[in-house]
């Protein structure tokens, strides 16, 4: 594998996954608890694993994507639960990409200890009732008054809101050119005039919490502004997108290697006679779990080089395509062996389907247009020469 797992890393996913194996395997309520198992984020906080990523300076330890890559495929291939791991991968990509990447001194100096530790955890307020992401249609306002804005609107489905401490807000603070122009604002639950709604009873992802906020005149200073007015959708929510796309490969990556532990340990018990058919599934499965991994090595390796790189879109693409095949895999390989599958194989592939459709249309179309760029190219070629 090219992308490069030193000594260190390795050292790192080794103790990853002793803490699986300790708090998370031996869980299995993980999955039906309403309730966010507080017991064990305070146990990753211990563990450091909920600063990997904020910089020593700021009381985390430093690391890169790589090592979240590495630390999340580990978490769910030994811990068994995806649901806790999508918690932990957005605490982190909150901190790291938005709040230490956006921030000015006095907010990465006020929020990102905290959230190192765990005492804090943030959640990223982008999608709308009935609009998603889409800028057309959102419609979340923050309007100037004398020096301050009154923030106007409704967000949902925000992942770990009923545990947030901190909501990054995007919305609306004006039009350019007939295009809305956002802003992301830092905004404490205690704020006033924001409410925060009961958790959605979801059948997925257990037990990551989700739920939706009400801003009704929140007032907030123009301090709370995160980034650049004006700015916030093209520098942070389109690119928060993609890092959720590559981050969440090493968890399903992890989902897919217990998918197949869970294979072969139903196989033996139910003493099912493997065909060559049968078994050049398995090998298949293998395979692919194998080059998603590297993929997700590669991506993430991709987000640390802070370089512009012309593969990275079709890796993400790819990924998801490869992911598809590894499931029909799996359903093909069921159907004709006749394996019955136990609770922990149903709840696993079911979460890992659930995330593979996540954005898939937004997936569909960037597909598109890679395919339209070969023309333009072409145009282009014939044009200039």
């Amino acid at each position: 594998m090219a992308t490069a797992i030193t000594k260190k890393l390795g050292l790192f996913q080794e103790k990853v996954a002793r803490f699986a194996v300790r708090e998370l395997a031996c869980r299995n309520d993980l999955h039906s608890i309403d309730r966010f198992p507080f017991d064990i984020w305070e146990k990753m906080g211990q563990q450091d694993l909920l600063g990997l990523t904020i910089p020593r300076r700021h009381g985390g330890l430093g690391e890169n994507y790589l090592a979240m890559a590495i630390a999340g495929e580990t978490l769910v291939s030994h811990g068994h639960n995806m649901g806790i791991v999508l918690s932990w991968l957005l605490h982190l990509a909150v901190g790291r990409f938005l709040i230490c990447g956006f921030g000015n001194k006095d907010q990465r100096e006020k929020f990102l200890p905290r959230i190192a530790r765990g005492e804090m955890t943030a959640s990223i307020a982008a999608s709308e009732p009935g609009a998603g992401a889409h800028p057309k249609y959102l419609k979340t306002s923050a309007i100037t008054q004398g020096n301050m804005y009154l923030l106007n609107g409704e967000k949902t489905y925000l992942t770990n809101g009923p545990i947030a401490d901190l909501f990054v807000v995007i919305a609306v603070t004006g039009e350019e050119a007939g295009q809305k122009r956002f802003t992301a604002f830092l905004v404490p639950k205690d704020a006033p005039g924001l409410t925060v709604s009961t958790p959605m009873k979801l059948n997925f992802l257990r037990p990551s919490p989700h739920c939706a906020i009400t801003l009704q005149n929140c007032p907030m200073p123009a301090s709370a502004v995160l980034g650049i007015r004006g700015s916030a959708y093209q520098d942070m929510v389109r690119p928060f997108r993609e890092l959720e796309d590559v981050l969440m490969m090493g968890p399903v990556v992890g989902g897919m290697k217990r998918q197949l532990e869970l294979i072969v340990e139903l196989v033996q018990r139910q003493k099912i006679s493997l065909t060559d058919e049968l078994k050049k599934d398995l090998g298949q499965l293998q395979s692919l779990i194998h080059c998603l991994k590297i993929i997700s090595y590669e991506a993430a390796a991709m987000l640390d080089s802070a370089e512009i790189h012309s593969e990275f879109l079709s890796l993400l693409l790819t990924s998801r395509s490869l992911s598809r095949n590894a499931q029909s895999t799996v359903r093909r390989f069921i159907t004709a062996s006749g394996l019955k599958e136990n609770d922990d194989m149903d709840r696993l592939t079911h979460d890992i389907r659930h995330t593979m459709d996540i954005a898939e249309n937004i997936a569909r179309i960037k597909q598109k247009k890679l395919g339209e760029s070969l023309f333009l190219r072409e145009e282009t070629y014939e044009i200039t020469s």
